[in-house]
């Protein structure tokens, strides 16, 4: 039929494809170089028109004298213009565009000006009165760049979108292009420099080393690394400090079959702090969510042609039913309201107030507990640094009990005890956290998890979102923490007799199964740890009809969708056939995450109708390159169907995450007026 399309037929025969958009060519409107401001802008302007206007791309070198001479213009010696050139254009009629050159535009690389035919609009996956259908992603961070005082993840999503600093050090702009947006990262990963990076740190870009280094398989570019336009550094599928999900990538995977997507605000005080400066972002939770809430608004806003945000259940249903990407907006903090900073156990009031504020500025997803200890309750125990962030912002040390289905113990990660120790770390954090360092505490040797669980706050909280039809996700909770909160999502109900409903849905958003490694996956001594569910935990968010999303970070395709049957058939779904559960993807793309990497041995073809991602005058080749931005999701996916059951879980299961989404929101909803 017309409109059951398998993933098969829109990766093969609808991504990019169904006809040929018209080109969008160049109009170069003004092109200024260095001293020869002082001439005429129109002379360079004319000369850059006549080399690019009508391309849909074009590298344009800085004219030598003997070119200008040629085209008539009366230049300055090159020894008085060693500046920088910007060109100013328009893609056909679309807004304005910058493409620059730094510092001496003779000598450094060409200007780039790009314009690509836009994608054409897939066919509807579902259209109005259909089952929902296409992929969802539980856990991405598209705006993390404004998290962590905006010093930790460098790049803009589009052009319109705030930098904390571009590539010329210009502080909280707009950007203007995606050269600005994506360039290169001196300003804000490198050291100071006082000619050419006045906004550089040192103590930050040390902070930052360390953080790639410190995390296995994470990449650690170069200093000064680069982004577009050429993109030879970034992004890769193990960068984990840029950004992957630039506007044209989420296209790229929403015309792939990406349906919802949960966009989540992000932060952790103490990663802020060690990375931010006098000027910067905020670094505590309720400002940067606030700031990145905002920003993700206005973005959607901006490409409100494919994608909108979904307020309600029926909002997200309006929407995929109109060929569009819903967006759920969302909060990934540690400290919800910045409660942690009162020194005492909020009252109701102030509960319902911090909760309050995130739902009426759009949030509907919610992570109760993150990183550290909250007022809420007690955070999964799964990396050392995140002890040191407790001991800080908490006060306290996790309180750690020995599980022997554990093998996570604090301490064994030696490269997070060496990254506290550095020096940079140190300095940033100020005064006296060399001596806490030194103060870490003695746990016993064994497999270790939080020995406590939700306080009677986090009981208000939890029924708090639960009253206003929020969406809850469990992960980073402590194994005590999810129990409770399984056994308070299972004690609501409304109704009685047939139309009885029983269960408040949770939600698992990036996790696994614990103990499950596919075949031939690299593992660690703590690779079973808390952050991961348990088959019995799984088995009650199915039977809640919560939903999972299966992380991704740093696992081929095979070994995700492996995992993935695993978790479908935990929760209650053995055959994965498109009743029961269903699950999606937990990319935790842009939080700090590896990528997926490539595969050995897989075969994506690309062709006219299923073209390769490109970007600039770069091209990813999945095969070779992994899922080196958010746009490849359709590459894996392809490779993914290839796999042993593949086809059946992506077309049957996976395909139809919009509709179990749309069902567990709904749910949700229902349940808020009859909450205990």
């Amino acid at each position: 039929m017309k409109y059951q399309l398998s993933i098969k037929a829109i990766l093969a025969c609808t991504l990019f494809g169904g006809g040929v958009a018209a080109h969008s060519q160049i109009k170069v409107t003004e092109a200024r170089i260095g001293c020869l401001d002082i001439q005429k802008s129109g002379n360079l302007t004319a000369i850059v028109a006549r080399a690019c206007n009508g391309k849909m791309s074009c590298s344009y070198k800085a004219p030598t004298p003997d070119q200008y001479k040629r085209e008539g213009v009366t230049a300055a010696t090159r020894s008085f213009c060693t500046q920088g050139m910007e060109i100013t254009y328009q893609c056909t009629t679309g807004p304005a565009q910058v493409a620059s050159v730094d510092g001496d535009a003779w000598t450094h690389p060409p200007a780039v000006l790009v314009c690509q035919a836009p994608p054409p609009p897939p066919p509807p996956l579902s259209p109005p009165g259909a089952r929902l259908k296409g992929f969802v992603d539980l856990h991405t961070h598209p705006l993390s760049n404004l998290g962590f005082g905006g010093k930790l993840v460098y790049g803009g999503v589009d052009a319109g979108s705030l930098l904390p600093a571009d590539p010329d050090c210009h502080h909280n702009v707009r950007a203007t292009s995606m050269q600005q947006a994506l360039g290169h990262d001196n300003s804000t990963h490198g050291g100071v420099n006082f000619i050419n990076n006045t906004c550089g740190d040192y103590l930050r870009a040390a902070v930052i080393h360390a953080t790639q280094q410190g995390t296995p398989g994470a990449a650690d570019e170069p200093d000064d690394s680069s982004g577009a336009p050429n993109f030879p550094n970034w992004p890769v599928w193990n960068d984990i400090t840029h950004q992957k999900m630039w506007v044209d990538w989420i296209r790229r995977a929403y015309v792939g079959g990406l349906r919802v997507m949960v966009a989540l605000a992000v932060n952790n005080k103490t990663l802020g702090d060690m990375t931010a400066g006098p000027g910067d972002g905020p670094t505590d939770d309720k400002a940067s969510a606030d700031l990145q809430i905002a920003e993700t608004k206005q973005f959607i806003g901006r490409h409100s042609d494919f994608m909108e945000v979904a307020l309600t259940s029926a909002d997200l249903q309006r929407i995929v039913w109109s060929n569009k990407l819903a967006v759920v907006l969302g909060v990934e903090i540690d400290d919800i309201g910045n409660l942690n900073t009162l020194g005492r156990p909020p009252g109701d009031a102030e509960i319902e107030a911090a909760i309050g504020h995130l739902f009426d500025e759009g949030v509907r997803y919610v992570f109760p507990v993150h990183l550290i200890d909250n007022q809420f309750g007690k955070t999964a125990a799964y990396e050392d640094i995140f002890n040191y962030s407790n001991r800080r912002e908490a006060g306290h040390w996790w309180d750690l009990v020995c599980d022997p289905s554990i093998s996570y113990h604090f301490g064994a990660q030696k490269a997070f005890q060496g990254f506290m120790a550095n020096a940079g770390v140190i300095a940033k954090l100020g005064p006296g956290w060399d001596v806490t360092f030194n103060s870490t505490p003695n746990y016993p040797n064994c497999g270790q998890v939080n020995r406590f669980g939700l306080s009677a706050q986090g009981i208000e909280a939890i029924k708090d979102m639960m009253k206003r039809g929020m969406l809850i996700d469990i992960d980073h909770m402590s194994d005590k923490s999810k129990n409770e909160t399984i056994e308070i999502a299972k004690s609501q109900s409304a109704g009685a007799g047939a139309g009885k409903i029983a269960g408040y849905p949770l939600n698992s958003g990036h996790a696994g199964l614990r103990d499950f490694f596919p075949p031939g996956a690299a593992r660690s001594p703590g690779d079973v740890n808390e952050r991961s569910m348990t088959a019995v935990q799984y088995q009650e968010i199915g039977a809640l009809h919560g939903m999972a999303g299966i992380g991704s970070a740093n696992s081929n395709a095979y070994e995700w969708i492996e995992s993935y049957q695993h978790v479908i058939a935990a929760m209650g779904n053995p055959t994965a056939a498109s009743s029961g559960a269903i699950g999606g993807f937990g990319t935790d793309t842009d939080g700090l995450a590896m990528g997926m990497p490539p595969r050995p041995g897989s075969r994506v073809q690309y062709s006219r109708s299923f073209p390769i991602s490109s970007s600039g005058t770069k091209s990813w080749d999945y095969n070779k390159l992994g899922v080196a931005h958010y746009g490849m999701l359709p590459d894996f996916l392809a490779d993914a169907r290839t796999a042993p059951n593949g086809a059946n879980l992506v077309d049957n299961n996976l395909m139809y995450g919009a509709d179990y989404f749309f069902q567990t929101w709904k749910k949700c909803e229902a349940l808020k007026t009859a909450v205990k």
